[in-house]
């Protein structure tokens, strides 16, 4: 079976998601201490800032208890017993597979139709790649869902206009200032979210704009594009005194930005700070201060809202597109899962008819044999027909694995 265990902003606000926001080491980790249990077969992980979900396939035990196993290392991965199920979604089979092509199409997004979890998908996959994790199974699904996700975003618009949080921002920072293009804003961050925040604001015509990264030769290079300059980030504290909107996009565990690292000056005139980072990159205390605006990510809605009732007439056309592309990947996946068990069950009948044919040759004679094999095998064909009917019925043909496996270990011993 196929499935995926998940938590999104529809399911989980901000402060248990960045509980659960993985690097890419902690991606490494978490998916090699999960492979080691047996009846977890393959596993990819997904995790933005709007969610994480695990992908897995398993063959050795049940829906249940594979379940069981995720929200088991999930727990242990964050130190925590209880409480946190009530947060996540599960879905096996068909519903996991639906529910990733919904994703990668952008109708699972906060901002419908945006384009960056693409990009975020296929570096998941690859790393998943890279490390071992993800086998056939999964590599099909995943393969599958871009294809659906790019014939979604050609056949309609879905991802024309606002695509992103980051827009989101944008629009969030033109609707607080009567003059944005005046203000003075330090980015955090020059990674994809920080580039569409940037190229967003400069269409605004915005070019009061101080980039800053740890990484300092991205951070020439983004602002070089967009006409800002470059604030050193060992000197994060002097930029953000300095200005009347901050954006952060950053990866950190800990935030960066604290009541601490606030100056006078930015108690004495408002300042609009705007988190992206999942984990937070801004500490909510620091809105003590009256004069300091904080939205994060889950602060955004109204834009996403306003984004949402536009696209709506694009959403019947993207669920026909991934039913059709569901039907085929699970057509695929049946004759993947069935295969095996239908030769095992081929073999198994005609090595059981063979062998009792053998001991009627030895007291018959040869016309007596000649039709013994004819019947024989008429029998063997008929039983074999109905094993495999009966197979495709009980195991959904061939959705529910756990049958299959049955099947398999059944005629495995007629094989010994």
């Amino acid at each position: 079976m196929i499935g995926v265990v998940g938590l999104s902003h529809k399911s989980a606000p901000v402060h248990i998601r960045e509980k659960f926001a993985l690097n890419k080491e902690e991606y490494t980790d978490l998916s090699q201490t999960i492979l080691k249990n047996k009846n977890i077969g393959e596993l990819v992980i997904i995790s933005t800032c709007n969610r994480t979900e695990l992908y897995f396939a398993a063959e050795e035990c049940c829906s249940p208890g594979a379940f069981h196993i995720l929200f088991h290392y999930l727990k242990k991965h964050i130190d925590e017993e209880d409480g946190i199920e009530s947060h996540f979604y599960q879905y096996e089979g068909k519903s996991a597979a639906s529910h990733l092509f919904r994703v990668v199409s952008g109708l699972e997004s906060m901002v419908l139709g945006e384009y960056q979890i693409v990009a975020q998908i296929k570096e998941a996959v690859s790393h998943a790649e890279e490390i071992g994790s993800a086998g056939k199974l999964l590599t099909r699904l995943f393969h599958k869902a871009l294809e659906t996700g790019k014939q979604v975003r050609t056949k309609t618009a879905m991802s024309t206009g606002a695509f992103s949080v980051s827009y989101a921002a944008v629009e969030k920072c033109n609707s607080i200032f009567d003059q944005l293009p005046d203000k003075k804003i330090l980015l955090i961050g020059a990674g994809e979210t920080g580039e569409l925040v940037i190229k967003n604001l400069y269409k605004k015509g915005c070019q009061n704009i101080l980039v800053s990264n740890r990484t300092i030769a991205k951070a020439e290079e983004l602002a070089k594009r967009y006409g800002g300059q470059v604030q050193d980030f060992k000197a994060i504290k002097e930029g953000i005194q300095g200005a009347d909107i901050v954006v952060s996009s950053i990866a950190c565990k800990k935030p960066l930005i604290t009541p601490q690292i606030l100056s006078e000056e930015n108690t004495q005139k408002q300042t609009v700070f705007i988190d992206l980072g999942v984990p937070r990159n801004i500490d909510p205390k620091i809105t003590d201060q009256d004069s300091v605006c904080l939205y994060n990510v889950d602060d955004l809605e109204e834009v996403v809202a306003q984004n949402m009732e536009k696209k709506k007439s694009y959403i019947a056309t993207a669920e026909k597109i991934i039913s059709k592309k569901l039907n085929e990947f699970l057509d695929w996946l049946s004759i993947q899962n069935l295969s095996p068990a239908i030769q095992n069950i081929i073999w198994g009948v005609n090595e059981i008819n063979a062998s009792e044919l053998a001991v009627f040759k030895k007291f018959h004679n040869e016309e007596e044999y000649q039709n013994m094999e004819k019947y024989g095998k008429h029998m063997a064909e008929k039983l074999v027909k109905s094993m495999i009917r009966n197979l495709k019925n009980i195991s959904d043909n061939g959705r529910k694995t756990e049958y299959i496996k049955v099947i398999n270990d059944l005629f495995s011993q007629t094989h010994e």
